[in-house]
């Protein structure tokens, strides 16, 4: 199999981490793949904030928990309006969230880096910043290394003191928040059949 694809196959989400830390020269490494993701006109409209203070992810967690604290008593109304809010897997993890004292926002990872941009920088910022995190987390696979995309980061948007808290330029937007680090071995977990069927319209 050709090594990009393997690399692609085989990344897994992953939520489980080592005590260990990512060394800098490492994590520059994975931004440095970012920075070569492609972008709209290259305009390149993204901003990185690298959070590797496990104290300070952890704050951000607790943030988090206490947002989905306040709406979920509200929930049920939302889902009335957004009908994407009532996949039970939604519903599943908003009830994660405050499931137990343990971070069960950022899965205590020694490494998040979110990938920002300003509101008005690009019309394609949210794909440019999309492309950007898949670089990321593609090769820091291929390093080991393991990684998660955290959808619900996006509470992040409602908190000023969040903002404060990681150096959020005024006018910017987080589009993506991604976890890094090293997995235990022994969680190694197989690829969920992909689907085949009604996913692709080929016109010759």
């Amino acid at each position: 199999m050709n090594e990009i694809m393997a690399n692609i196959k085989n990344r897994r989400s992953r939520r489980s981490f080592l005590d260990k830390n990512i060394p800098d020269a490492v994590i520059e490494e994975i931004l440095e793949a970012a920075r070569y993701a492609p972008s709209g006109f290259n305009k390149q409209p993204w901003k990185f904030i690298v959070v590797s203070n496990k104290g300070v992810i952890r704050q951000l967690s607790i943030i988090i928990r206490g947002i989905v604290t306040r709406i979920m008593p509200l929930f049920t109304l939302f889902q009335i309006f957004k009908p994407e809010l009532r996949d039970p897997k939604v519903t599943g993890a908003m009830k994660k969230t405050l499931s137990s004292d343990a971070d069960t926002v950022f899965y205590n990872a020694p490494l998040l880096i979110l990938v920002t941009a300003a509101k008005n920088a690009s019309r394609y910022a949210v794909k440019d910043c999309a492309f950007a995190s898949q670089n990321m987390m593609l090769y820091a696979h291929s390093l080991g290394i393991s990684s998660c995309f955290i959808g619900r980061a996006d509470f992040l948007k409602m908190s000023k003191e969040a903002g404060r808290i990681i150096g959020l330029p005024p006018g910017y937007v987080i589009y993506a928040a991604i976890i890094f680090g090293y997995a235990p071995a022994n969680e190694a977990a197989a690829a969920p059949e992909r689907r085949r069927d009604n996913v692709i319209n080929w016109v010759h």
